[in-house]
């Protein structure tokens, strides 16, 4: 059970780059080297939310109030990408939490 990094050019103006780190434990982090952000959420958070030719990626936190905490814009293929490696990520915790 790894952390799994990736990069992205997100879908914007100035097209900054992502680091992003995916923990099998649930959470996500990326790193926007270009605008000095750092953003972290649970996967229970995260949402993808098609926008015309790119794909939203909101955290949204799951307490009483729904607070938006961030979103970043990704390209469709990215998204899928990130989509899967996050399915993959949750079922490899699964097996390992089922294996103990």
């Amino acid at each position: 059970m790894f952390a799994k990094h990736c990069a992205y050019v997100l879908a914007k103006k100035k097209r900054p780059k992502a680091q992003v780190t995916i923990n099998p434990t649930g959470n996500i982090h990326i790193d926007v080297k270009d605008e000095k952000k750092a953003l972290d959420g649970d996967f229970e958070d995260l949402s993808f939310q098609k926008n015309g030719k790119v794909t939203i990626l909101v955290c949204q936190k799951h307490s009483k109030q729904k607070q938006h905490c961030w979103r970043i814009e990704l390209s469709d293929e990215d998204a899928k990408e990130l989509t899967r490696l996050i399915n993959e990520a949750e079922d490899e915790f699964e097996i390992l939490m089922r294996d103990l």
